[in-house]
């Protein structure tokens, strides 16, 4: 079924990421961060930086489901280590780790985009030194509760559209409220829909917004994130088994909500 979905020989992707999360590691900190840089990676992984952690995150459905509230401000009761992101010497790789995740981005350059069946070996063989790293850290066996696929992608203006309002061309089914005042026009859009994913297995969410690259004056483009994420059964397998569906969700919704102009700008095969 995976085999048949959906590609496209010139995707607007911009960015792809796997990310798994487990139990908190009683031992980790930043240092070991740089220990597992330096002694499990090899040289091609050329610079580190630390940014602020990811913090868990968990599916609920029914009345389980979670609702963001204002909860105010956030007390640490205990220092906690922050995510330290390890780039590849063609920028186009990069591993961030912390204490409750591990997370494998693909970023665009200049070579060609790379399928999933490429990236998700590199996932596995780096996921495996990582679980190698932990045990000799003197942590217990990693143990995932939740994964996560999330594609982005980077639609400039002038390719398919000139302004907001032409977004309809793009997006199947995309409506603009009713303009209230005689002579406006749509002239920016951001929003998000989640879905639940079969029975319970997970949740896409699909994120549309207006934006600029850098800087306030760069270029206009629209972005278009798509996210899934879904609890972790029987560990590892549950893992793989968890990305595959999300990645499947994920290229079908997107092939799904846009218009056969697209696909035909990004040279879709099947």
């Amino acid at each position: 079924m995976i085999d048949k979905l959906p590609k496209f020989d010139n995707p607007p992707v911009i960015e792809t990421i796997l990310s798994a999360q487990f139990e908190h590691l009683d031992i980790f900190s930043n240092a070991h961060a740089g220990w597992f840089w330096k002694n499990y990676l090899d040289n091609q992984w050329i610079q580190v930086q630390e940014v602020p952690r990811i913090d868990d995150q968990f599916e609920r459905f029914g009345n389980e489901r979670g609702w963001i509230l204002n909860r105010g401000l956030r007390i640490a009761h205990a220092p906690q280590s922050e995510r330290t992101q390890i780039i590849r010497s063609d920028w186009q790789r990069m591993i961030q780790v912390q204490d409750s995740r591990f997370i494998y981005n693909w970023r665009k350059g200049a070579s060609n985009y790379p399928s999933y069946d490429e990236i998700l070996p590199e996932y596995q063989e780096l996921l495996d030194k990582f679980e190698g790293f932990v045990i000799n850290a003197g942590n217990k066996k990693l143990r995932f509760n939740q994964w996560e696929v999330s594609y982005v992608n980077h639609l400039p203006k002038g390719e398919l559209w000139e302004s907001p309002k032409d977004w309809d061309k793009i997006l199947i089914n995309l409506m603009a409220p009713a303009a209230t005042v005689v002579g406006s026009n749509l002239d920016g859009f951001n929003g998000e829909w989640s879905l639940a994913i079969g029975d319970n297995k997970g949740r896409l969410y699909i994120a549309i917004k207006h934006a600029r690259v850098g800087a306030a004056d760069g270029d206009e483009i629209m972005v278009i994130q798509l996210t899934a994420r879904g609890p972790v059964e029987d560990d590892r397998l549950g893992l793989i088994n968890g990305f595959n569906l999300g990645r499947e969700m994920i290229v079908r919704s997107f092939a799904d909500m846009t218009s056969d102009d697209a696909h035909r700008f990004w040279k879709r095969r099947t």
